[in-house]
């Protein structure tokens, strides 16, 4: 009777995988191209441009960096979303075939597809910093069409409206790579993320860029070191209800999202609607950038 309570009391301290279940550590990445070292012009990001075939080479090898990254940090699956344009820059055939990818749009949840409660971390590659940035290498806010997005009374920027869709689901960005304002941004609103800045920008259109292979090296030390501190990142708070405003670029824009029911609007180019919580905000979010095309 002795020996089998030693027993029990020992399965209750002792880490799983000694008894051969290893808990799962499921990451997410969410991939983006601007933020890519390397890269400075739309026609490097713009598929059917001149340099876009650059463009996606240079962010699939970042991407697998990441892969390799989570993976050397103990990962047990790791989740890509394409998250440029259509959706549909990252092959299959050439990522990291341990890596299950998320393809195509339009996605209910955008750039944050597939991100649920059972994932440990979240990573966010090759991303940029949010509209109206000075400095910022290709920033904008899902378009030109947003100069300004807010989280009840915060300006974001796409790193943020996703890392508190993360956080409602209770889960951490842990690392982020980008250009240096991006890096910036993130850090202030992520207390503890883990953050790489592979070129520091000179207008939009120009940068001082980290070498692209140096980039990858240093995107899958910073992926395994980013997981290894996991536990020291918190998910984005996000009180309910969740107001979001955006500021539009014309007046007819915002027009046509003031035709939404709910929709507020604040000015002749602002418009704002309170979600029940940041999940239902992130999808008006999205609506209110598909409104806003010419």
């Amino acid at each position: 009777m002795r020996s089998l309570a030693l027993g029990l009391a020992l399965a209750a301290v002792l880490p799983s995988s000694v008894h051969g279940q290893a808990r799962p550590l499921k990451v997410y990445i969410s991939s983006d191209m601007e933020g890519i070292a390397g890269l400075v012009s739309g026609t490097q990001v713009s598929a059917g441009e001149r340099d876009y075939a650059i463009g996606r080479r240079l962010m699939i090898a970042e991407t697998n960096a990441a892969i390799a990254g989570a993976f050397d940090g103990g990962a047990t699956d790791v989740l890509v979303n394409d998250s440029h344009g259509s959706q549909t820059n990252l092959l299959a055939e050439e990522l990291d075939r341990r890596a299950a990818l998320i393809t195509g749009s339009p996605k209910p949840f955008g750039m944050m597809q597939g991100i649920d409660s059972t994932f440990a971390a979240v990573v966010f590659i090759g991303y940029h910093a949010q509209a109206s940035t000075t400095d910022a290498v290709l920033g904008h806010t899902y378009s030109g069409a947003l100069k300004k997005v807010s989280l009840n009374g915060r300006e974001v920027g796409e790193y943020g409206l996703n890392a508190a869709v993360a956080g409602h689901f209770g889960v951490p960005v842990v690392f982020i790579s980008g250009d240096r304002a991006v890096v910036e941004q993130a850090r202030a609103l992520i207390p503890g993320v883990e953050g790489l800045a592979v070129k520091d920008g000179i207008g939009q259109t120009a940068a001082r860029t980290m070498h692209p292979a140096e980039a990858r090296e240093r995107v899958a030390a910073g992926v395994k070191a980013a997981l290894a501190k996991r536990a020291q990142v918190r998910p984005v708070p996000m009180t309910r209800p969740v107001t979001i405003e955006v500021e539009l670029s014309t007046v007819e824009f915002a027009d046509a999202c003031a035709m939404v029911p709910g929709m507020r609007r604040v000015s002749g180019r602002v418009v704002s609607y309170t979600a029940p919580d940041m999940a239902a905000a992130y999808r008006v979010s999205r609506l209110i950038s598909n409104l806003a095309r010419p």
